[in-house]
């Protein structure tokens, strides 16, 4: 294990060592289809944000890529990705200006899959560009025509959006506990503080990076009784570099 972590934000890492260390990978199941045509055997991929690695032990399984790299900002997190994967993990940042340096070497894919809503600064504005960030450091690990994948939880509208986020960052200063209220996953606040996007934000961000946008899912998700004022779905975009 190699590397420097910088530029993340420590309760969001507490949280998910002790809360949450395992995604649902049924949520890569469309990147996994679609990468199964763009990639064969010799193709290789770093997931930037692996957490336990269930979601890159996910992908080995599902597509032809056997040559794969994890990269997390949590050392016990990536542990358990190298016990289970038995991969290459590296303890770094996807917002890390050195990360080609860090890894040492170039991919077919990234993937980033629920992590952008996760780079949080001090604003709403400051997160974005946190996001857009990552978007163009996940391009600059690629070999040319590569791809990178994201993977989001997409909510709007984007004034609501900014409610959620201040809120949690206001509770997350006197408790690190996640609140829960109805009967959803998603509606709760204190940590992790996140800033959800968009589909168009998260379009606008690889265009903007000079990514062009190959396949898209666009999954909508219902929130119950908060249908009416917040549209949620899951997101899969695969652009690939210039």
């Amino acid at each position: 294990m190699a590397g420097t972590t910088v530029s993340h934000d420590e309760k969001t890492v507490r949280y998910f060592d002790t809360h949450a260390p395992e995604y649902s990978v049924g949520r890569l199941e469309f990147a996994a289809e679609a990468l199964s045509k763009l990639t064969d055997e010799k193709s290789s991929l770093v997931d930037l944000g692996c957490g336990a690695g269930n979601t890159l032990a996910y992908l080995v399984g599902a597509t032809p890529i056997r040559d794969v790299v994890g990269i997390d900002v949590s050392e016990e997190l990536l542990t358990q990705t190298g016990e289970l994967v038995g991969c290459p993990v590296h303890l770094a940042s996807i917002l890390d200006p050195n990360l080609p340096e860090i890894v040492g070497r170039k991919f077919d894919v990234a993937v980033v899959a629920a992590v952008l809503h996760h780079l949080i600064g001090p604003t709403r504005k400051r997160s974005h560009a946190h996001a857009r960030a990552a978007i163009r450091n996940a391009l600059r690990v690629l070999n040319p025509g590569g791809y990178v994948v994201i993977v989001e939880p997409s909510l709007g509208p984007r004034l609501a959006m900014d409610a959620v986020f201040y809120v949690k960052q206001a509770l997350s200063s006197v408790t690190e506990r996640r609140i829960f209220f109805g009967d959803n996953y998603w509606t709760n606040f204190g940590v992790p503080v996140v800033s959800y996007y968009g589909n168009h934000e998260l379009l606008s961000m690889l265009e903007q990076e000079g990514a062009q946008v190959v396949v898209r899912d666009v999954l909508p998700q219902t929130l119950g009784r908060l249908d009416a004022v917040i549209t949620k779905t899951n997101t899969t975009l695969i652009a690939q570099a210039s």
